[in-house]
Parts: C-alpha cells; sequence; structure tokens
C-alpha cells in the first residue's frame, strides 16, 4: 500500500531497483566535475607567485591589481540593468497581451515567444553588421538622406549595445513566467479591484497586480541573469571584461589556470550570492490566492489610446528581436547564395544534429527516470537529486568546462596506466567530453518539464496499473507515457534548442576539426565576415522557431505553460 506523503509525493516500501538506481547515477554524474574543479583550488589559493603551477608567475597579481575591479564592474552592469529591462518589458508585453484586445493579439502572442530562438551573439552580429558602414543604416542615410555620418556617431557603446542585445533576447523568460501567472490567476484580482474603485488600468495594476507578480518575474529575471553571466559570444565579440571572458582568456589566451580557477571561484561565490540575494526577495512576502472561485481572465477590448500603444509596443518589440535580425540575415543569405559554402556547412549541420541529438536522449531518458522515480517513491536522496536538478544551469558554462576538461584529464590519466599502448587522448578532447558537458547543463530544462507533466497526470492512473499487477516498467510504457508523451516532446525540443544555442562549452569542449553550426557562426564574426554568418545563423533559428513553437503548442494541448 502506498501513503501520501506529506508533500504530496507517494512512498513506496518496494522500489524497483532498476529505476532507483538508474535515479541515483544522476546526482554524482553532476557533481563529478565540481569535485574534480575542487581538488584543484587548495593548490590555486596558495600557489605562489613564482612556482611551476603557473606558467605567467605574475599575471594573477596583474589581474587583482589592474583589471579585477573592470571584470565586476562590467558584469555588475551587464547583469543589472539587463535584469532590469527584461522585467520592465517582460511584464509589459504580458500585461497587454493577457487583459486586452487589440488588433493583431492572436499574432503577437506567438511571435513574442520565437526571440528565445535567436541566440544572443547572433543578434549581435547581425546589429553590429546593420550599423557598420557598409550595412543598412548608413547605406540608407547616404544614398536617400545625402547624409554622411561617422561610424563614432551612429554606434552605441559597447555595454549599452549589450544591454539592448539582452534585453530583446531574454525578455521572453519574464514574459513566459508573468503571463502564466495573469492567465490562471488574474480575473478575480481584477474584478475585485474595479468593484473597490481602483479602475482597470493604471492603479489596479501597481496596487493589486505587480506585487503579486514578483515571484513570477523574479523566477524569469533569474534565468535571464544567469544567461548573460554565462554568455561569452556578446561580451568577447563587443570586447567586454566579464569574468566569462576573463576566465577562457586567462585559460586559453596564456594558458594560466591558476587565474583561471581564482577568477571561476570569484563568479561562483557571485552567482551564489545573487541566488541566495533573489532566494531573499522571493521569501520575503508570500503571496497565495485562496479563493476556489479563481478563473481565466477573459481580455477586455483596448480602446483609444490604450488600444494603439499596446499594438506599438507589441509590434516594435517583435521587430527588434526578431524580424529585422531574421530579415537581414536573409537578406545577406540571398547575395551569398554558393553551392560551396552550403557544402561546407553540412558538416556543421551534422555533427550539430549529432551531438545535440545525443545528448538530448540522454537528458530525456535520465529526466524521466527521475521524475518518475521522485513521483512514486519521494525518497530523500530522490528529492535531493531532484533539488540538485538545477545546479548545472546556475553554474556558468566556463566553470563547467573547466571542470569537464578536469575530469576527462583525469580519467585520461588512470587509463594510461591500463592501455599504455593506446595513444592519449582517450577520452579528453571527444565527443563524450562535449556531451557529458550539454548534459549536465541542460538536464534541467528537461527535468523540470517532464516533473511538470507527471504532476498534471497525477498518480491516479499509476496506482490502478500497480494494483492490477503491472510493474513500474510495464505501468510506464502502457499508461505513463502516453499521457505525458506531450510533456516529452516538449522536454527534448527544448534541450535541443538550447544545446544547439550553447556556444561557450561548443568553442571549449569540442574535438579538434569538429564544427558546429555556432561555432562557424564565431569564427566567421571573428574574421570579421558577418555576411557569412547569415546561413549557419539562419539554421540555428529555424531549428529553435520550430522547437519553440510545437513544444508551445504541445504544453497548451497538454494543459500547461511552456514556461
Amino acid at each position: 500500500m502506498r501513503q501520501a506523503g506529506s508533500n504530496g509525493r507517494h512512498r513506496s516500501g518496494g522500489a524497483p531497483g532498476g529505476w532507483v538506481w538508474l535515479s541515483r547515477l544522476v546526482l554524482p554524474g553532476m557533481l563529478v566535475p565540481f569535485l574534480f574543479l575542487l581538488a584543484q583550488v587548495p593548490a590555486s589559493l596558495f600557489a605562489a607567485s613564482d612556482t611551476a603551477l603557473s606558467q605567467t608567475p605574475s599575471f594573477w597579481q596583474q589581474v587583482s591589481a589592474h583589471l579585477l575591479t573592470t571584470y565586476v564592474h562590467d558584469t555588475v552592469i551587464l547583469v543589472f540593468f539587463s535584469a532590469l529591462t527584461c522585467a520592465t518589458l517582460g511584464i509589459a508585453l504580458a500585461w497587454c497581451t493577457c487583459l486586452y484586445r487589440f488588433p493583431g493579439r492572436r499574432l503577437f502572442e506567438v511571435a513574442l515567444f520565437l526571440p528565445l530562438a535567436v541566440p544572443p551573439y547572433i543578434a549581435a552580429y547581425t546589429y553590429d553588421g546593420i550599423f557598420s558602414y557598409t550595412g543598412v543604416c548608413q547605406t540608407l542615410l547616404r544614398n536617400v538622406f545625402h547624409l554622411s555620418p561617422t561610424q563614432a556617431n551612429i554606434a552605441l557603446p559597447s555595454i549599452p549595445f549589450a544591454i539592448f542585445i539582452f534585453t530583446i533576447t531574454l525578455f521572453p523568460y519574464v514574459y513566459l513566467f508573468v503571463r502564466t501567472f495573469l492567465h490562471r490567476q488574474s480575473a478575480t484580482l481584477i474584478e475585485n479591484a474595479v468593484l473597490l474603485g481602483g479602475g482597470r488600468h493604471v492603479r489596479t495594476f501597481f496596487r493589486v497586480i505587480l506585487p503579486l507578480l514578483i515571484p513570477s518575474t523574479l523566477a524569469g529575471v533569474t534565468l535571464a541573469s544567469l544567461e548573460v553571466m554565462n554568455d561569452y559570444g556578446v561580451t568577447s565579440y563587443l570586447g567586454l571584461h566579464t569574468f566569462t571572458t576573463a576566465i577562457f582568456t586567462t585559460w586559453f589566451g596564456t594558458g594560466d589556470t591558476v587565474t583561471a580557477i581564482r577568477l571561476s571561484l570569484l563568479l561562483v561565490a557571485s552567482v551564489l550570492v545573487f541566488l541566495l540575494l533573489i532566494r531573499g526577495l522571493q521569501n520575503r512576502e508570500k503571496y497565495r490566492i485562496v479563493s476556489s472561485k479563481e478563473r481565466e481572465y477573459r481580455p477586455q477590448p483596448a480602446r483609444g489610446m490604450l488600444k494603439w500603444t499596446a499594438f506599438s509596443l507589441c509590434f516594435l518589440v517583435s521587430l527588434l528581436s526578431f524580424f529585422i535580425p531574421t530579415l537581414q540575415m536573409l537578406a545577406w543569405a540571398s547575395t551569398r547564395v554558393d553551392i560551396t559554402l552550403f557544402a561546407g556547412l553540412l558538416p556543421c549541420i551534422g555533427n550539430t544534429l549529432y551531438v545535440g541529438g545525443m545528448a538530448t536522449l540522454i537528458i530525456v531518458f535520465f529526466a524521466v527516470v527521475s521524475a518518475n522515480v521522485h513521483r512514486l517513491f519521494a525518497r530523500r536522496y530522490d528529492a535531493l537529486c531532484a533539488s540538485a536538478a538545477g545546479m548545472g544551469y546556475a553554474v556558468p558554462s566556463a566553470i563547467l568546462s573547466m571542470g569537464v576538461v578536469t575530469t576527462f584529464a583525469s580519467l585520461d590519466s588512470v587509463l594510461a596506466g591500463w592501455f599504455p599502448s593506446h595513444a592519449l587522448p582517450l577520452l579528453g578532447m571527444t565527443v563524450a567530453m562535449l556531451c557529458y558537458a550539454y548534459c549536465i547543463r541542460f538536464y534541467c530544462v528537461g527535468y523540470q518539464v517532464l516533473d511538470t507533466g507527471f504532476s498534471k497526470i497525477g498518480p491516479i492512473y499509476t496506482e490502478v496499473s500497480r494494483t492490477l499487477g503491472y510493474g513500474v516498467t510495464q505501468t510506464f510504457l502502457r499508461v505513463d507515457a502516453p499521457l505525458i508523451r506531450h510533456a516529452i516532446a516538449s522536454a527534448g525540443g527544448l534541450v535541443f534548442a538550447d544545446i544547439i544555442k550553447e556556444l561557450p562549452m561548443a568553442l571549449t569542449l569540442r574535438p579538434f576539426n569538429f564544427e558546429t553550426l555556432g561555432t562557424r557562426v564565431f569564427e566567421y564574426a571573428n574574421n570579421e565576415a558577418i555576411p557569412e554568418t547569415a546561413f549557419p545563423s539562419l539554421c540555428i533559428i529555424a531549428v529553435c522557431v520550430v522547437v519553440i513553437l510545437s513544444s508551445q503548442w504541445y504544453a497548451e494541448r497538454a494543459g500547461y505553460a511552456l514556461s
């Protein structure tokens, strides 16, 4: 007999070994790279400036004396203002599309998801090309308006430009969470506020709705801020000195692993402080709707100035965040249609599909196992595994890459003693290393979607099947899998989209002569061949658009939000 625990999960006295032991592989698998990296910490902390541990003995002294302040300044400025603008834009767009009917609202509801398909580094390359001397803006000013602006007059400074790029590509994180809240819980609140004389617009928003949006807004802001901390493509291209660019520069540029580890420790400490701050803000005041009469709010017709303000805001954001970059890349691609270029990209497409598909299958498999075990048996270790699911996503890719490289280097040294006749490396700098890093980083995405899917179907059908004598595996294949097929498809799609957009780990962990679409785009941009980035960028965006729209369709059919 199963008894429901205090947390709503169901306990079982006789858990089948296969499912439980597979789920218990997740936590050690995620911790191993960080444990190997932590093993290097004492040497990096206590290494003297003249030891052999550092190939550039005085570099840490130079960093701490002259560059560390710049790293802190650029990172804090980017994270703070990007989070602020993403929160403002996401809340405003969710408020408009959820509460009002205006021309094009249905189209904008779909279009505002699409910026998730544009990686920030691709948007940065595209807008830089648009504002370049041969770009659309300066060409239009010269040929139509007969003006000759200098690059200094038309180009944005690096930090504001980076904040603009992060805002237009990352605001959907906030938009999705806030939109989900407003769809589910806004009707009674707004109606009561109107009855009490609050009006339906500004006063209701600031006095009733905005305080209730704090938890969902902070959840979206957290994801957006972690993406900013993790970014390497935008910051390195614009020459910004953040912690991530500093780690890669010291690691690969100077070969100084001691300084790279010290910078990684500082970045980890910063991420932990940030997450604790967010958790403190979320727990400061708890908001909960206790009425049993909650229902979805039906959007009301917007009239007058409000109608055109909502339309203009949604149109402008959709244009800047997705349609302008995509149309510009289509224009570049149409002028560079070359069979040789396409043939050169075929291996990149194949490599991207291969490593992304393999990592996605592994993530979805273990996420299904862990979510099902956590739902059915609710043991302490399983709950710990579930709590640690987001660890990989919270740690920046630069630190995760160092941990994975350290782990595989140690494994190669062990295997060298077992197989002395084989050339090294046996595991390091292989596809397995890159796939392993992807599994750690994006496991959280698959697990959260599947855990939500399992929570929607509940334990009733599973318990009936077990009562009829079916085992856990048979029950899953015959009962659970058909019920959560939409969640499995959504989890796989979202994980795959995140993998093909990811850049830092692909640059650092890929095997020699192993190019993906993301690394090819980065290579073209570094060589100042911005128009050549169009075709591989369009391939990434096309796959992500299909995945995001399909996942959202599956999510709506299954009755849970994409966020």
